[in-house]
């Protein structure tokens, strides 16, 4: 019986040696080499970088991992192969390379410097001392024509804001002159009207000569291009349009004009001076004749004369017209004093003159435009004139006297337009 028990008990025994053998065997196939693979891992760069490497290429977020660690490992190596070779060098030299590393990447100067830092602090507060020397001289240029620059820019938008708020006469004046004499504003020419307003670009490339309207116009950019050359477009259509409206006012009495163009309540002072400027002289005068407004003739003919002056006109129609004013206001006011006059005297007697005076036809006085007469008095427009601005009751009372054929006659002219 003891004899069984005691084999039983080297049977346990063997069973119990063999886990430990296999635990042994493991700590000293497994875990001992890997402690010393990693250990090396972690000690020798060169030896991890070569695991990062080949572990880089398994597949996923392993092999993404041991890539960026191997990235890591490589950089370090590179930040610390730089600051030993700057180190190596005189200061000079090394001052001059990490002044061009700083400009690009900060983060990376300031390790390299702290590595470097650690090798021989001396020799590295020499070659920092030596790179912020380089960086004063070079903010020193640098402050010096951003200054410069700026004075330029600032006088550059000067000219332009002075371009735009001037008198668009004087400044379409000064463009053509320099565009001649100023190759330096010539060249500029494309950056100037690049910043300017484009209502005022419009308004400048409207008056000036084709040619150079056109070299400027194609010069600009798309969309500026696009907006100017649409604003033009309203221009010329709205000057189309009040050439329109001046064709009907032409053959409007002019009672009915002055209710219209006769202030400023329908239209601005400007497109008042277009349609005037479209309107026969005479017309514009008996127009005019009939508005008590000075200050509104005197505003109208200001603007007439700016277009004028604006589109090179040699002929001043507003001189004209004020000339054709005073004729007719003249001529209005005799004609008004010969009306009471007449109505005074006797309807027998009056209708004597009137048929005396319409037998002469002959030029008595005219109104000339331009050097060419344009409207010619005569007795027989005197008395119609006269005749019809006498009262109702007066005229028929008068009429009465005239002999038929003459009453005829006069009838007719009394009720043309």
């Amino acid at each position: 019986m003891e004899k069984v028990d005691n084999v039983e008990n080297i049977d346990n025994a063997k069973k119990e040696k063999k886990p430990k053998l296999k635990s042994i065997f493991i700590i000293v196939l497994v875990v001992i080499p890997l402690l010393i693979l990693t250990f090396r891992y972690f000690n020798n760069k060169s030896f991890k970088n070569k695991v990062n490497n080949l572990l880089g290429k398994l597949p996923g977020a392993v092999g993404e991992h041991f890539t960026l660690s191997s990235n890591d490992v490589d950089g370090e190596y590179k930040k610390n192969y730089l600051a030993n070779y700057f180190s190596s060098l005189d200061n000079e030299a090394a001052a001059d390379k990490l002044y061009i590393i700083k400009k690009e990447d900060e983060k990376l100067y300031a390790e390299i410097i702290r590595i470097m830092n650690s090798n021989s602090s001396s020799k590295t507060g020499e070659i920092i001392t030596l790179v912020r020397n380089r960086e004063q001289r070079k903010n020193l240029l640098s402050s010096i024509y951003d200054e410069i620059k700026m004075e330029e820019e600032s006088m550059f938008f000067d000219e332009i804001n002075r371009l735009e708020n001037q008198d668009l006469l004087i400044t379409i004046n000064e463009i053509t002159n320099r565009i001649e004499e100023d190759k330096e504003f010539k060249d500029n020419l494309t950056e100037i009207f690049s910043l300017m307003n484009e209502d005022k670009v419009a308004d400048i490339l409207y008056y000036l000569d084709e040619p150079k309207k056109d070299e400027i116009l194609y010069s600009l950019s798309g969309n500026k291009k696009a907006n100017v050359e649409s604003k033009l477009l309203d221009k010329r259509t709205q000057y189309i349009k009040l050439g329109d409206l001046a064709r009907l006012y032409e053959v409007k009495p002019a009672e009915t004009a002055v209710e219209e163009i006769g202030s400023t309540e329908n239209y601005k002072i400007d497109e008042l001076g277009t349609i005037y400027r479209n309107l026969s002289v005479l017309k514009s005068a008996e127009i005019l004749s009939k508005v008590d407004d000075d200050d509104f003739i005197q505003e109208l003919f200001n603007a007439i004369r700016k277009q004028e002056e604006l589109i090179g006109s040699e002929e001043s129609i507003a001189a004209e017209i004020s000339k054709s004013i005073q004729f007719m206001t003249e001529y209005n006011k005799k004609v008004d004093d010969l009306v009471l006059v007449y109505e005074k005297m006797s309807p027998n007697k009056v209708a004597k003159i009137v048929e005396r005076m319409m037998e002469n036809d002959n030029t008595v006085t005219q109104l000339e435009i331009f050097a060419e007469p344009v409207y010619e008095i005569s007795d027989a427009t005197i008395v119609v004139d006269v005749l019809s601005r006498m009262g109702k009751k007066t005229l028929s009372n008068v009429m009465n006297y005239v002999s038929t054929d003459k009453a005829s006659t006069l009838t007719q002219m009394l009720v043309r337009p």
